[in-house]
């Protein structure tokens, strides 16, 4: 039986499709639920930072984790000054006190200048000279001033030099009298070390002055503000970052500690590691650091089967790029950047806990929760509220509709309606 709709006439019942059409309608689907999973599996890739770093640079620096128990992040809290190379210093002397200074250095032997940046770093740290030789000032009647520098100048780089290994005390009456001749003084020994180091070579006895001290310093340099940098850029551009902050996100893949040679600044031994870079580029990054936590510890005590079977811990490392190291690959001979520096983030070992959780971010974090949820609830029950009010609107219109679509029935319908069920019909009354 055909019952026709109010609305257009046509059937209410649905129409057998011919097999033609049913296949074509699921091949739609299949089509349709391929693309879904297409789009779910770009917008998973589109949520890692990585996909991006090739566009918009990488990441800030990250810090915290184990790395804020480490003895290099607790001696940077505790010094009295930066290192003549921290931002809050580069501007304390003028261009002029930079060129005198670089004209001082070289007239030193190299043996002269370890000693005057040994002195000169750990003076203006506030820390104790003992176990350093004797500074140069025996040499002092020998250097040759640049002509154009008045008395009363000269006068106070004479005191500065004479008085390399005398810390820096708030307490004098003129706090900053020769402290920027001092910072001028170690700037250019830093910079002659550094043009000491032999880019794209294996490691010379030229590059352990720049190295140890950048290994000494590596406390005051700061874990944040730093931007980070790839394997691709330190090798392609060395000129660029040569002797410049930079900072290291990737995976430990290999964890060695080694005995240092013997140098001026006490340092007994180090860790040397190779990094896989977060950026996805097959080229390892050496970094050396003083410290290193628990949990790079234990993954260096692990045999070769585990290390091949769990992925390297995700650490952050801050430091200097010294110079592109040669080394052996297995595709044969190859440089890898090294960064000396110190480590600012590194999870925790398994087991290991802080030392002083964080007490203001755990009470941010929870409001931020609850604010949120409560956002959702409000913003959940308002949704359905219009929800509901749209779907009685649209009932009350359709009902209004199909009142006023209706027709009257027939005549012979309403002489229906009107007949008595008890009544006979006078077809009934023709037949016996």
């Amino acid at each position: 039986m055909r019952i026709p709709s109010q609305f257009d006439d046509q059937s209410l019942y649905r129409k057998k499709l011919p097999r033609s059409e049913s296949i074509k309608t699921f091949r739609k689907l299949i089509r349709l639920a391929l693309g879904l999973a297409l789009v779910i599996v770009v917008m998973l890739e589109a949520a890692k930072p990585g996909f991006y770093r090739p566009f918009f640079g990488h990441l800030p620096a990250k810090s915290g984790g184990a790395a804020v128990n480490l003895p290099s992040a607790k001696a940077g809290k505790t010094r009295v000054f930066g290192s003549s190379n921290s931002a809050d210093t580069s501007t304390m002397y003028s261009p002029k006190d930079h060129q005198i200074a670089s004209q001082l250095v070289s007239q030193l032997s190299r043996e002269e200048q370890v000693r005057w940046t040994v002195t000169l770093s750990r003076a203006l740290r506030g820390l104790k000279i003992e176990q350093v030789p004797d500074t140069t000032t025996t040499t002092l009647e020998d250097l040759i001033f640049v002509p154009e520098l008045i008395p009363t100048q000269r006068d106070v780089w004479e005191d500065a030099i004479d008085n390399l290994d005398k810390p820096v005390l708030l307490s004098d009456a003129d706090p900053q009298h020769g402290l920027e001749q001092k910072h001028a003084l170690l700037d250019a020994l830093d910079e002659a070390a550094a043009n000491r180091v032999i880019d794209g070579s294996v490691w010379r006895s030229a590059d352990f002055d720049s190295f140890y001290r950048t290994l000494d310093a590596a406390s005051q340099l700061p874990a944040t503000g730093i931007a980070a940098v790839g394997a691709l850029p330190l090798l392609q551009q060395p000129d660029v970052f040569l002797n410049q902050r930079v900072a290291i996100h990737g995976n430990v893949a290999l964890a060695e500690k080694l005995n240092a040679s013997e140098n001026p600044y006490g340092i007994k031994d180090y860790w040397q590691l190779w990094i896989k870079p977060a950026e996805g580029a097959d080229r390892p990054i050496v970094v050396c650091v003083p410290d290193v936590p628990r949990s790079v510890v234990e993954q260096a005590g692990k045999t070769g089967a585990e290390k091949s079977a769990a992925e390297g811990l995700p650490i952050t490392v801050v430091g200097r790029f010294l110079k592109r190291l040669a080394y052996r690959s297995g595709a044969g001979a190859d440089l890898a950047p090294v960064v000396v520096g110190r480590i600012t983030y590194a999870p925790y070992a398994e087991g290991e806990q802080p030392t002083l959780p964080n007490t203001d971010t755990t009470t941010v974090s929870t409001s931020k929760f609850w604010l949120l949820t409560s956002i959702s609830c409000i913003g959940g029950v308002a949704l359905a509220m219009l929800l509901m009010w749209r779907t009685s609107v649209l009932a009350r219109e359709s009902r209004n509709l199909r009142t006023a679509n209706r027709q009257e029935p027939d005549e012979f319908l309403k002489s229906l309606g009107q007949q008595s069920p008890n009544e006979p019909s006078e077809a009934g009354q023709e037949h016996p």
